[in-house]
């Protein structure tokens, strides 16, 4: 199960919301409601046991979607963490663009140098390898080779 925390900005409020998914099928958690949903295909959902037809465009900070002829315009809200950083001072690993994970170099338990890269990116046809902030024992792997990450999001737990 693949979870995402966010915090988008729609017609200039906040609005937290939790995506859970695996393998097309999940639940939105929005505004105190938890929506069940079901990707049918590269134009069709499913919410709430009916059939949509959706697009969806991703930019950098920006997600624009279109379903059932009605266009959501959706801002990621800046938090007071850096996003853009790779690592986090408590040896997190995060994702320094939005894109996909090619592969995973190591497993939970085993020891890393520092620097050392534990995980690979795909963004755009080009690779970025992410590396270990300081020497220690991987805690834990959040992603999955294949699996689509946005920009910020924590990949690989490093602990000293």
């Amino acid at each position: 199960m693949n979870t995402r925390e966010l915090l988008w900005r729609i017609g200039g409020q906040e609005v937290p919301c939790r995506i859970e998914e695996s393998k097309g099928q999940g639940t939105f958690h929005i505004s105190g409601s938890a929506i069940p949903f079901r990707i049918l295909g590269p134009a069709q959902i499913e919410i709430s046991g009916r059939r949509h037809r959706f697009y969806v465009l991703h930019n950098r900070n920006t997600t624009t979607v279109w379903l059932d002829g009605r266009t959501y315009f959706l801002e990621r809200a800046v938090q007071t963490r850096d996003l853009g950083s790779a690592t986090h001072h408590a040896g997190e690993i995060r994702a320094l663009m939005p894109g996909k994970l090619l592969r995973v170099s190591v497993q939970v338990g085993d020891t890393v140098a520092e620097k050392q890269p534990v995980a690979v990116m795909e963004s755009m046809k080009m690779e970025s390898p992410l590396v270990a902030p300081h020497a220690g024992r991987v805690s834990e792997i959040r992603f999955k080779p294949g699996e689509v990450i946005d920009m910020g999001e924590v990949v690989v737990v490093i602990e000293t």
